[in-house]
């Protein structure tokens, strides 16, 4: 863990920009203490354009692809440094197009079909593959914050009330940075959603987020925050 016990995120792209000269992006990219990378952007030029306008060096030891859809790791060629890539086990063309674009750059790649954690200079990093059989997500956790990062949509795999709950109470999350509801057809999706965040101390929505759900939900909740490329977020 870093000396000063705070962990440091960088939000480099989402569809909203809260920074000036910050291109919006229809993915999302996050670089947490300059050790590890949660997705690429959809392009090599935003990744490598909203960096430099950041003031971002990225060099990551571990990158984290959250799903195999392009749009989540377009500016993979621009990540050369990392030792090691993390991918979802995945059984679809989006998943076969991902390893061999990984195995084609010469990186390191691990493939989680379950739960695996890894250790980095900031303490444990938890990886929670979700899905089905043939497609799936990585969840990121962060055990010493009880944040959870959810690169894509959180409910297009944990869809009932229930489910959801009985989830962020196992892992004892704290902490929720990413998608809530992937897409305007299941924008309310996020309403399942709802007790569970009352109950956390902060909330981030990104990327998977729908835009009229992230504007309801920073406007009725004091705990969720407007965020969006440019932002820096912190945790203790």
């Amino acid at each position: 863990m870093n000396a000063n016990n705070e962990l440091v995120m960088n939000v480099i792209c989402d569809n909203e920009t809260k920074a000036p000269n910050v291109e919006e992006d229809n993915s999302v990219s996050l670089l947490i203490n300059n050790e590890l990378l949660i997705d690429t952007c959809s392009s090599v030029n935003k990744l490598i354009n909203n960096s430099r306008v950041l003031g971002i060096d990225i060099r990551p030891r571990l990158l984290i692809i959250t799903t195999p859809v392009n749009h989540h790791w377009g500016g993979v060629d621009a990540i050369t440094n990392a030792l090691t890539v993390a991918v979802p086990v995945d059984s679809t063309m989006h998943g076969f197009e991902l390893r061999n674009k990984l195995e084609g750059l010469g990186l390191d790649v691990i493939e989680v079909g379950g739960r695996e954690r890894i250790r980095l200079g900031f303490g444990d990093v938890e990886l929670i593959r979700v899905g089905n059989r043939r497609v799936g997500e990585l969840l990121v956790y962060f055990p010493s914050y009880k944040l959870l990062v959810s690169g894509c949509g959180l409910n297009l795999w944990l869809i009932n009330d229930d489910e959801i709950t009985r989830f962020f109470r196992e892992l004892g999350v704290k902490y929720f940075v990413g998608g809530l509801g992937a897409t305007s057809i299941s924008e309310y999706q996020g309403a399942l959603l709802k007790d569970v965040i009352r109950g956390l101390s902060g909330v981030y929505p990104l990327h998977g987020t729908g835009p009229r759900l992230r504007k309801e939900l920073v406007s009725n909740y004091r705990n969720v925050h407007d965020v969006g490329a440019g932002s820096i977020l912190r945790f203790r």
